[in-house]
Formats: C-alpha cells, structure tokens, sequence
C-alpha cells in the first residue's frame, strides 16, 4: 500500500469511514421503508455513533500505546481495563441492574479498578517499568476474565449477556437519560484521543529511546503514566458501552502505518478515522449476515487474524 501518495492515502481512509457511517445508518438485514424512516433512525443512529466512537477511541489507544511501549503487539487490552470493564457490567447484570445507565458506569468502575491495580503492581521501588507494566496488565486481564467467567458459571441465565460483552456488541437500547449519559461519556473520551493525538511529537520522541526523549526535555516515566492512565479511561468508557471488541487497537494503527508512514500525528489521527470505518462496516456484515446478531469479535477477529500472518511472513 506504500505506493499511495499521503493525499490518496487519506482519501482512502475517509471512503472507508463514510461508507461505514451510510451502510451503518440505512443498511440493515430487512431494509425498510420511507414510512419506517424514523423510527429505523432512532435505532441505528446511536448505534452508528457508538461504532464511530469505539473504533476510533480502540484505535488512536492503540497506536498510542504501542508507540509509548515501544511494542508493536501491544493493544488496548494489554493494561487490563477491558477485562475490569467486563466485570464491572457483568455484575451488574447478575445483580439484576441492566440498566442502560447503570450498566455503563459500572463497566468504567471497573475499568478504573484495573488500572489502579495494574499501576500498583507496575510500579516498584524505582521508576515505572514498561516491562512491568505490561505484565501486570496480562495478569490482571486473566485474573478479571477469570472472574468473568466465574460469575457467567454461576448466573447461567446472564450467559447469552455475558457472551456479548466479552465479544463486542453495538446494539444497545437507548433511553433518552442513557442517549445523554452516551454523548457525556463519548465526549470524554474524545477529549482524551484529542490529547494523545496533540501530543504526538512526545509519542515520537520516547518511542526512539527514553534516555533521548530525557535529553530531548520530554519525561518519559511521567508521560507514560499520563498516556496510561487517560487510555484507560477512554477505552472502560467504551468497554462499559460495548463490550470486548478484539483486534481493532492493534491492527489498525499498523494499517495506517503502512499508508500514512511511522509519525504519530499522521498515526493517530489516521486510526481514528480508519478505525471507526473498519468497526462500522464489521458490524454491517454482523447484521446482514446474522440477524440474530453475531458478536462483533468474530468480525474482527476474522480480519486480524490474516493481517498479522501477512504481517509475519512479511517481516520473515
């Protein structure tokens, strides 16, 4: 894909968003018509603006993140706040509060609980360890998951929820408190997206060394903590609205890599849009293809997975 130019790859990615936003908005398993035109809106919009904020919010997260790390493989999920997420809505569906404002909330306290753990076995008696951090964050991913599933075994009839939220689902009810609570939250988070994306240079900086980013002004233990922690919150909050969605933080910024080149500003942004477009048309082909609804990290996965044995045998 590197033979684009940067205009042609940027219209590339911003086809691929709109598509996704119109399939999104007026594709569907039955169709519809004119008569039915709003009632099908007041569904499939906030369903369409969900799509929008969790594939770009999972994307520019893990751009951000690998680049911080200094890790190609690293993801959303690598400090552990999906799987505290997860079981943050997972007992509130086993206490009976499916609520479409609590649920939410939940998943966010959660998420936040993950990662004052995460932090806690991250940070020795010195500076903050990227290598800790990483492996603090897979332990707690399995142990939260673990939880998880612990609550699904003994709360059989949450199994069919459970299942959705560990695989990503973009269908939700809507209340008009929980549309507010949605945009509140959403805004959150790409309040945060706009901060890792405004702060790409440093992104650039300590991904080269981070001896250099010291000597380049940039404090690189501090920056790490701010990029981890402002992640988290942006990626509970679309946890706790959508589930476990698989695949999207980390194979979209290398995507983007590959058309737009390795700087963080073009990066970011880039995934944002790339993400939000890929998300929206894997949930297009889940509705069309299953009307019963087929969890999102099927999609995903499906797509990913190939990408990184071409990603393999290419770097072989």
């Amino acid at each position: 894909m590197n033979h684009l130019s940067k205009p042609q790859a940027v219209m590339l990615m911003m086809a691929v968003f709109l598509i996704g936003v119109l399939l999104s908005v007026f594709i569907g398993p039955g169709g519809f018509s004119v008569q039915e035109l709003s009632a099908v809106l007041c569904f499939r919009v906030p369903r369409t603006v969900i799509g929008v904020l969790a594939g770009g919010v999972l994307a520019v997260v893990g751009g951000a993140l690998q680049g911080v790390m200094r890790n190609p493989l690293v993801d959303p999920w690598t400090l552990g706040v999906a799987s505290g997420a997860a079981l943050g809505v997972t007992v509130a569906i086993v206490l009976g509060w499916q609520s479409s404002v609590i649920m939410p909330v939940m998943g966010f306290a959660g998420g936040a609980l993950a990662t004052v753990v995460v932090y806690i076995l991250a940070r020795g008696k010195e500076r903050l360890s990227i290598t800790r951090l990483v492996l603090a964050g897979v332990i707690v991913n399995f142990f939260f998951s673990s939880l998880v599933i612990l609550l699904i075994v003994l709360s059989r009839h949450t199994l069919g929820e459970a299942i959705y939220l560990m695989m990503g689902y973009l269908g939700l009810t809507f209340t008009r408190k929980a549309m507010w609570l949605l945009l509140g939250s959403g805004l959150i988070a790409l309040v945060g997206c706009s901060w890792l994306i405004f702060h790409s240079r440093e992104l650039d900086i300590i991904s080269l060394d981070e001896d250099v980013a010291l000597s380049l002004g940039v404090d690189a233990e501090r920056f790490s903590r701010e990029i981890v922690l402002i992640s988290s919150v942006a990626v509970g909050i679309v946890v706790a609205w959508t589930g476990v969605i698989s695949f999207v933080g980390l194979v979209v910024p290398h995507l983007v890599r590959m058309l737009l080149g390795p700087r963080h500003s073009d990066v970011l942004a880039g995934s944002f849009i790339l993400g939000a477009g890929i998300l929206l048309l894997a949930d297009v082909l889940v509705r069309v293809l299953t009307p019963a609804g087929l969890p999102l990290s099927v999609i995903t996965a499906l797509i990913g997975v190939p990408f990184f044995i071409y990603l393999l045998r290419k770097s072989s």
